[in-house]
């Protein structure tokens, strides 16, 4: 028999999660019913799939160490060197605590892993973290803000169970204050909301805004507001409503204000003479500030180094006045 003792980062969680993520190589329905048979239990009792647990219980799981283990051996992790580029991220984050780590995604790079095998931001943040995880720790860091490849700004990455539960009840409720900054092409002087549906084309990973509902139709809603011009360009502020996929960068292509650099919705010819001139290789999007008012949290992520040089070059830069 093994005990395993439910430590913060763990609680408030229900029984057959915890036990899928202890032991993720055991068929769900082997382990409900192992419960069953009082092979596995709850605080020393007979438990249930469903009963919740909590920080200070403890969990007797009544199999050999090689069963055990046999369970426990994941899929191939993925392990990577952090380049100093990447260190930065962590150098300092943007906040962190016991429950939160805050960092300011760079461009270019992925939030959570894909098919290409590319180094993604979880597997950067599980790296950074590595030095305080136990063999039996049932819980990994997460992402519950995912940001597009290409698009900079503040990720939100719970390192518990609860505070899990927590931001992502928040943003589902949509208490979150999300705004991002953008530079587009075209001049906006006056605030203003767009609305509509989007659409997902999958197989070309593309979005587009249509003005009324139709079958798989997802509600898009945003505001904006211009804060400089230069005659040509326009630097915005973006709170988001609703997170969908490529929203922000749909919806203003859509009303025909493209964002600087993006390759999939944006102006060909523009974003050739920003890579040819000042090497731009991903859209201008950062999500700057990110606050949750009855959590008490408010993260505000500076720009990417090329994107304040931009601000400059184009004469939208707001400190300078």
């Amino acid at each position: 028999m093994k005990q395993y003792t439910i430590d913060e980062n763990s609680g408030n969680q229900r029984l057959d999660r915890y036990l899928s993520k202890l032991m993720p190589l055991a068929d769900r329905n082997f382990l409900q019913k192992m419960l069953r048979k009082k092979r596995i239990k709850l605080n020393g009792v007979r438990a249930e799939p469903k009963d919740m647990i909590h920080s200070g219980d403890t969990v007797q799981v009544y199999f050999s160490e090689e069963t055990i283990a046999g369970f426990q051996e994941k899929k191939v992790q993925r392990h990577f060197d952090l380049t100093p580029e990447i260190k930065k991220i962590f150098e300092p984050p943007v906040y962190e605590d016991d429950h939160l780590l805050v960092v300011n995604k760079p461009a270019g790079l992925l939030s959570q892993a894909d098919s290409s095998g590319d180094i993604s931001l979880i597997d950067a943040a599980r790296t950074y973290l590595k030095k305080n995880a136990t063999d039996t720790k049932a819980f990994e860091v997460v992402i519950s803000n995912r940001l597009d490849r290409n698009t900079s700004g503040i990720i939100l990455m719970p390192k518990d169970y609860p505070t899990l539960q927590t931001v992502n009840a928040a943003i589902r409720e949509r208490q979150a204050l999300k705004e991002y900054h953008t530079i587009v092409l075209g001049v906006l002087k006056k605030p203003g909301t767009l609305t509509g549906f989007l659409t997902k084309d999958t197989i070309e990973n593309k979005s587009a805004i249509q003005s009324q509902s139709e079958k798989g139709a997802k509600e898009v809603r945003l505001d904006y507001c211009p804060l400089m011009n230069n005659g040509k360009f326009t630097l915005l502020e973006i709170t988001l409503h609703t997170g969908r996929s490529h929203q922000i960068r749909s919806q203003l292509a859509d009303y025909g204000f493209p964002i600087i650099g993006d390759y999939k919705y944006g102006d060909a010819s523009i974003n050739r003479h920003f890579s040819q001139k000042y090497g731009l290789k991903h859209h201008l999007l950062h999500s700057r500030h990110y606050a949750i008012k009855d959590l008490e949290y408010d993260f505000t992520a500076p720009y990417p180094l090329l994107f304040k040089q931009l601000l400059k070059e184009l004469n939208l830069d707001r400190e300078a006045l």
